[in-house]
This record gives C-alpha cells, structure tokens and sequence, in this order.
C-alpha cells in the first residue's frame, strides 16, 4: 500500500486500467449520478467577448424606522475602598516618578513608590476576592428551598 502516486496510476502498478474506469463512469451514468460535463471548450476568443451583464434588481425600499439602543445605565459610584485604591495607586505613581513633589527625597521615593503600588494594587484585587459562602451580613431571602 505504500506505493509512489506515479506507480498507482500505471496499470502494472496497482492502479485501474481504463477499460475498468471506462465501466466505473458508464454505470455511475446509468444510474444518474455523473454530470454531465459541456460538450466542447469554449474557443479562446470568447474569453474577450462582451457578454450582458445582468443588473441587479433594486432592493425594496427600506423602513425608514432603525434600531436606536436604549441609554446606557450610569456608572456606578465608587465605594470607599475602591476610592482608597486608587490613591495608593496615584501616590505610588507620584513617589516613583516625581517624589520631590510631595518632599520626599528621592532616594526613598522609588522604593515607597513600588510598596505603595504594590498597595494599591493588592488592595483592588483583593476587593474582588468572593466572600466564603455562609458569611453573608444580611439575612435576607435565600430562594426558593426544596
């Protein structure tokens, strides 16, 4: 079976001999199943030749209704500890970047820089941690219970 392509179509190699392809087409064409293929090319010179176009028919005229979306809802207020956040963030950038602004020198404005980014980052991730399941403050309606 591991035969070269060339070696499958030789009919001494494997292959199938025309006559057996010739009986394969003639039945699948008794059966209806092979297209039938045009009778000759098309001359090369009709390549060039103009042919009509078919024009496309207009498309119906449209609504003039359209889909408009409603208002997005407003952004949600920022809680305390989000708030907190990203002060630590902003004085991070400010310790890290520009320290003599708020008199720090600026030997130790890099190093409290990244701890107060560190902060702040830790303290908004932190912030989306899911509480553990049975530490809810409010007891309010669990659903429906089976």
């Amino acid at each position: 079976m591991d035969r070269d392509p060339d070696e499958r179509a030789q009919p001494d190699g494997g292959g199938r001999t025309p006559d057996e392809f010739d009986a394969i087409v003639a039945e699948l064409r008794r059966d209806g199943h092979v297209p039938e293929w045009p009778a000759a090319p098309e001359p090369a010179g009709s390549l060039f030749e103009s042919r009509p176009v078919p024009t496309p028919e207009p498309a119906p005229a449209a609504d003039d209704e359209h889909f408009v979306p409603p208002e997005p809802p407003p952004l949600p207020r920022l809680g305390p500890p989000a708030i907190v956040g990203l002060v630590l963030l902003g004085l991070g950038l400010v310790l890290v970047v520009a320290p003599d602004w708020i008199g720090v020198p600026s030997l130790y404005g890099l190093p409290l820089g990244l701890v107060a980014l560190a902060a702040g980052i830790g303290w908004l991730v932190l912030r989306l941690w899911p509480d553990p399941p049975g530490t809810e403050q409010d007891e309010g309606d669990d659903g429906a219970v089976v």
